[in-house]
């Protein structure tokens, strides 16, 4: 009888494997706080206005005139910057909390960043994995 040790599972190889699974969930609960509370559409709806805002300005276009153009309240773009500071802390916090081995503290979400979110969403951000309503879509058809 021959034993194939090229199979063998080692504690080394345990160890890895358990921490790659470790941080694979800190990675997706940082993903999921942060669409938690901004979902995809809005960070898209957000970016865009941005973009506009931006290009309005360069145009010349006053800064309120701009805002108005594409739904920015006065001080969004600060709270704007104050969400990016904020994503760039929870995934600073996810890489601390995986390289030291121990739980995260995550980041307390900024004032007024969840509203804004909702105005440019229509709806409070979904779980990740489950869609967003979709306005004017009566959503599944009974078909019994």
């Amino acid at each position: 009888m021959t034993i194939d040790f090229t199979r063998v599972i080692t504690a080394g190889d345990k160890a890895t494997a358990a921490a790659e699974a470790r941080a694979m969930r800190i990675k997706t609960e940082c993903r999921a706080r942060i669409l938690a509370v901004v979902g995809e559409a809005a960070q898209a709806n957000i970016a865009q206005a941005g973009v506009i805002y931006a290009a309005m300005r360069s145009d010349g276009v006053g800064p309120a005139q701009a805002r108005g153009a594409v739904g920015l309240a006065e001080g969004d773009l600060d709270t704007v910057a104050m969400w990016k500071a904020w994503v760039t802390a929870m995934q600073t916090e996810c890489r601390r909390a995986i390289a030291e081995g121990v739980a995260p503290v995550w980041p307390d979400v900024p004032e007024r960043v969840a509203e804004m979110a909702t105005r440019f969403c229509g709806a409070p951000a979904s779980p990740p994995g489950q869609a967003l309503p979709v306005p004017g879509d009566p959503g599944p058809q009974d078909t019994r």
